[in-house]
């Protein structure tokens, strides 16, 4: 059998096992043992190796402290003090309470790093709201959708932790890389709500005339946010600054949203408990997951076929720019049946030797890679948003629905993804000029 045909079946079995319902981890890592006792034995040997030295990256050691941050901060309230300030402060505009649900996912994802604590929170909170003052569904739905998928782009994002350590590139520099292209994106999204209910006023309407509020309460609405601006500018600045590592300045954000729900009085054992086990879960998860990709790829070069996939992609017609948008249209495609830890994890060791080879920027890539991941959220049958978003909202609101709510935002995110491809200073002036 060729290598060729060898290396197709590969990647064959592998979505077999993932569309039959097997959990990644395990599609992967069987896949792998399957073809390495069949063709490779030898390559058995970095099974136990894999289980052994993947959990020991000291990266690795971010992910949950962040995680356990962004579950504090669910619970701490700033969800809800920030939607009371840009409810007070812009709610008077046409599409004022849905550009306002954008800008506090956009902080929500700040101090997250993930997409679930933005989408769900916002889903229970801002939607009711809309809904009330006779928001569209539309653009009720598609702002938290959206809003919410920045988690993954927006610094401290878990998945910049993931490329940077599979990529070998600086988790600082990618979460530096991230900053410019997440604000970018939150603003096109309050453009495109300002303009098209400026158009179409029924879709956002304003807050009665009745409904003001004097400059202090607006004040204090603002300033009740304070320990959250405090703790991301801390927890970004250490980073940026070079005075810690990703994996202290984790350390102090997750110390930060104990001591504020603690100061706050929301600190209770039920919260802990929900916070631990959430963190636990998905750490769990994230880890399984690299597990069985570094299994996977260490059958895949054992066979040979890493250096016959690099080969053939660049012999490709197009140079680097048509292997570069090769391979932005397969992460969409993937991103639509695969969930994102799943496709860094899997992709980004394919595609780095390729990189390499092209002279291509890592860091550049990577904030494609994400920009294109957050895509993904957002993009039908399998657009983890847009489950997440469904679960939280009244059962009246069909799939359907929500399917149809997005599809203005994916077509800005694409135009975001173009931009960032077209312009890479877009992504790499921030952390280049801060060093």
């Amino acid at each position: 059998m060729s290598l060729e045909l060898i290396t197709a079946l590969y990647f064959i079995v592998l979505f077999i096992f993932l569309f039959m319902g097997l959990p990644v981890a395990f599609g992967l890592g069987g896949t792998a043992v399957l073809f390495a006792m069949i063709l490779e034995p030898r390559a058995l040997l970095s099974v136990p190796s894999a289980f052994y030295s993947t959990p020991w990256n000291s990266v690795l050691v971010t992910v949950p402290l962040f995680l356990f941050m962004g579950s504090l901060i669910r619970f701490s309230g700033v969800a809800e003090a920030a939607y009371d300030a840009v409810y007070k402060l812009i709610g008077h505009i046409h599409g004022g309470l849905a550009m306002g649900t954008v800008q506090v996912c956009t902080v929500f994802a700040a101090v997250t790093g993930i997409t679930p604590p933005a989408t769900t929170t916002m889903g229970q909170i801002a939607y009711p709201s809309m809904v009330r003052y006779n928001y569209d569904r539309s653009i009720a739905i598609g702002s938290i959708a959206a809003g919410g998928a920045l988690g993954a782009l927006i610094p401290p994002s878990v998945p910049f932790i993931f490329y940077g350590l599979l990529a070998k590139v600086s988790i600082g520099d990618l979460f530096m890389a991230g900053v410019v292209p997440g604000l970018m994106l939150a603003t096109f999204y309050v453009i495109y709500i300002g303009v098209r209910c400026r158009i179409q006023p029924h879709l956002g309407p304003a807050l009665p005339a009745d409904q003001k509020f004097t400059r202090q309460e607006k004040f204090l609405a603002v300033f009740s946010i304070w320990p959250f601006a405090l703790l991301i500018a801390i927890v970004l600045g250490v980073i940026w600054g070079g005075i810690a590592t990703p994996a202290e300045a984790a350390a102090f954000g997750a110390t930060g949203a104990f001591l504020i729900n603690l100061a706050y009085g929301r600190l209770t054992r039920e919260v802990l408990v929900d916070s631990l086990v959430s963190t636990i879960k998905l750490s769990g998860m994230g880890l399984w997951i690299l597990i069985g990709a570094t299994i996977y790829l260490n059958v895949f070069n054992s066979m040979g076929s890493q250096d016959l996939l690099t080969n053939l992609v660049l012999s490709m017609p197009g140079g680097g720019t048509g292997i570069l948008l090769m391979m932005m249209l397969i992460i969409l495609v993937l991103g639509m049946v695969m969930d994102d830890w799943a496709i860094i994890l899997l992709c980004t060791p394919l595609f780095i030797p390729i990189i390499d080879e092209l002279g291509i920027d890592k860091l550049w890539f990577g904030a494609l890679f994400i920009v294109n991941i957050q895509i993904a959220y957002l993009t039908p049958p399998f657009g983890f948003v847009l489950f997440w978003i469904k679960g939280v909202l009244p059962s009246d609101v069909s799939m359907g629905d929500v399917y149809n709510s997005v599809g203005p935002f994916v077509v800005i995110q694409i135009f975001g993804l173009l931009l960032v491809f077209l312009f890479p200073a877009i992504a790499t002036w921030l952390p280049y000029a801060l060093k």
